[in-house]
């Protein structure tokens, strides 16, 4: 029989890393966070390395998933999506990776040229808000973006080998928090809120929230040609 373990043991950290709660948004009824892409574009003349912020979020914070087959931009936009949080969406995105599997999603600005003023809007929400790198995670002391929007929560974080790869579970999440960054404790996003659980008491209706998981692990669900491109940690 195939044995379930846990693997490594985070140290924990200070919380240095709170002025990067700016760089959690709105999504939707959800939230989201920001990362950068990095990637080189052939000017015909030489090589330049382009940067650009995308938004990495649940896919079932998502209003509807995309059209596929994709024929033109217009049928991967989605409008009136992000916002600062606590903020109504009004910003415009094109949705550039949707998996319900892993319910995970990944958000840029529109492509379509004649988007013009929403190309703008895209650009001032992201610009000066600080990328979260991104790590595998390990077992030990993580945090939590609260319904607040300012306080980091501390969550435990449990990394478990299993026969179908690994898997990170928390502590209790809220209705709310879907799409926000799981850190470590060096503030590194390794997952993001997808799955929560809670108990009903069938007496007084009370529900109480329980540790949570499966959450999509950032390092195993983004896609390849992000995942080459963007800031990572040194795995150590």
């Amino acid at each position: 029989m195939n044995e379930i373990k846990t693997v490594g043991v985070a140290q924990t950290g200070h919380r240095s890393f709170l002025h990067e709660a700016d760089s959690v948004i709105t999504v939707d009824k959800g939230r989201g966070f920001i990362i950068e892409h990095r990637t080189l574009v052939d000017l015909g003349n030489g090589f330049k390395r382009l940067r650009r912020k995308l938004v990495v979020t649940a896919s079932h914070c998502l209003p509807h998933p995309p059209v596929t087959p994709c024929h033109s931009n217009q049928e991967t936009t989605l409008t009136n999506l992000l916002a600062p949080l606590r903020e109504e969406p009004s910003v415009w995105a094109d949705c550039l990776f949707f998996d319900p599997v892993s319910d995970l999603a990944v958000l840029g600005e529109p492509e379509n040229q004649e988007f013009e003023e929403e190309i703008d809007a895209y650009s001032r929400l992201v610009d000066g808000r600080k990328p979260f790198t991104i790590a595998a995670p390990e077992t030990g002391e993580g945090y939590m973006l609260a319904l607040d929007g300012i306080s980091w929560q501390p969550t435990p974080l449990k990394v478990y080998v299993a026969p179908w790869g690994n898997s990170l579970w928390t502590g209790a999440t809220l209705a709310g928090q879907s799409g926000s960054p799981i850190v470590d404790a060096r503030g590194r996003a390794v997952a993001l809120v997808s799955t929560g659980t809670e108990t009903l008491n069938s007496s007084s209706g009370d529900r109480t929230p329980m540790d949570a998981g499966p959450q999509p692990i950032l390092t195993n669900a983004l896609p390849a040609w992000l995942l080459k491109t963007m800031k990572r940690a040194a795995q150590r």
